[in-house]
């Protein structure tokens, strides 16, 4: 049993990791990690120690460690701890580049420790229901893919000026393609490996930040079929949603409204609704964590997956920059 584990950052993310293990595991032993320079918060009462640097959390013991730092100190942070044999839980995305990932693989092979990468919507119910309904044959064979992910930054923590988020700022691993890189895993996760990559990817200036805020791609699927992904958190209308448009009508996981939906050519609508609350999939990740360090359980998203990601968004930048479309590699 893991008795003792890191909290790396308490950000927003950071800080729900935290309240989350102390729900799962009130006897564990809570380390918050924080660089020195943030305000002290609330959730700090419910850690057992704080320190400033991950050589005092390993000096402190700890056997596992969350990773809710920006983007950029991921890979740094996670070959330091792995290194040592210590299990990570690494936020998405894995890191803002592909930078030193290959060295942190061959880390986390070689130390046999766990790495898992933060894809929270992996875990998700309706998700799950999507992905079980894809090799479900009466939907026929899959035509096209639209997904449409859309919010507005300023509303993200409205708490806080979002010019000042790490979500806002390139230096720290910023932008939609990393940010709502989410999408990006799950359309590995239904529709397999992608071939090659089409995009445009824009900042409009209407958010006064140095990132895109913007991008739409057309990935090419291992069989065939073209997945069409639009990516922004300039739009003031929040929407996530997955269709698939199949031989025998249309499969829809609408992600904000927590539903799927079937609309066959011939026959009724079939709706399935889940009522499971923001924190399920946060909660569900970290039992799946331990229960990977714990029981030999094999990560559900692995560092490779993670590197996969990343390879799949600089493939998508490097079309934008050439215009034109690129091999998957």
């Amino acid at each position: 049993m893991i008795k003792n584990i890191g909290i790396v950052g308490l950000g927003s993310i950071g800080c729900r990791h935290l309240i989350l293990a102390r729900e799962l595991r009130s006897d564990l032993n809570i380390i918050a990690v924080r660089s020195g320079k943030g305000k002290k918060i609330e959730e700090e009462k419910l850690v057992d120690s704080v320190v400033y640097s991950l050589e005092d959390a390993i000096g402190a013991g700890i056997q596992a460690a969350v990773i809710a730092t920006p983007a950029i100190c991921h890979v740094t942070q996670a070959k330091q701890l792995m290194e040592i044999g210590v299990h990570v839980l690494v936020e998405k995305p894995l890191s803002h580049s592909m930078e030193n990932v290959n060295e942190l693989i061959n880390i986390n092979q070689k130390s046999g420790a766990v790495g898992l990468v933060g894809y929270c919507l992996r875990y998700d119910p309706a998700a799950l229901k999507f992905k079980e309904m894809l090799n479900n044959k009466k939907i026929g064979e899959i035509l096209d893919v639209t997904i449409d992910c859309g919010s507005y930054l300023p509303h993200w923590r409205p708490e806080r000026d979002y010019r000042q988020s790490v979500s806002a700022i390139k230096e720290l691993g910023g932008g939609v393609l990393l940010e709502l890189s989410h999408e990006l895993d799950y359309i590995r996760w239904f529709f397999g490996d992608m071939k090659s990559v089409y995009a445009n990817i824009q900042n409009s200036g209407t958010l006064t930040i140095n990132v895109e805020d913007s991008a739409d791609i057309i990935f090419k699927s291992e069989p065939g079929f073209p997945v069409s992904v639009h990516l922004d958190f300039n739009s003031r209308n929040t929407r996530r949603k997955c269709i698939a448009r199949c031989a025998n009508g249309d499969l829809i996981w609408d992600a904000f409204a927590n539903r799927v939906i079937w609309i066959p050519a011939n026959g009724s609508e079939e709706l399935e609704t889940y009522k499971n609350d923001r924190d399920y999939i946060y909660k569900e990740q970290l039992k799946h964590f331990f229960d990977c360090i714990e029981n030999k359980k094999l990560p559900s998203v692995s560092l490779d997956d993670g590197a996969i990601v990343l390879n799949m968004i600089e493939s998508a930048k490097k079309s934008h920059k050439i215009g034109k479309k690129v091999t998957i590699t």
